[in-house]
């Protein structure tokens, strides 16, 4: 049996060149990368992503980053 975990780079860490760092970290850790896919979210995705944190002050940047 495997299991498989579903990791995200946040848009702050990718807009300041860390993810290369990041996915060595998780290399290192001894995870195996199966696939990657890198995707930038429309406002209105983003929305619905982060629904739950829409009471939140930061909603708004995350939503329109």
């Amino acid at each position: 049996m495997s299991n498989r975990t579903f990791t995200m780079i946040k848009p702050d860490a990718m807009k300041n060149g860390h993810a290369g760092a990041i996915l060595d970290h998780i290399i290192k850790a001894g995870f195996r990368v199966v696939s990657l896919k890198q995707t930038k979210l429309s406002p209105e995705k983003a929305g619905e992503f982060y629904a739950v944190h829409s009471a939140r002050p930061f909603y708004g940047e995350l939503v329109n980053s």
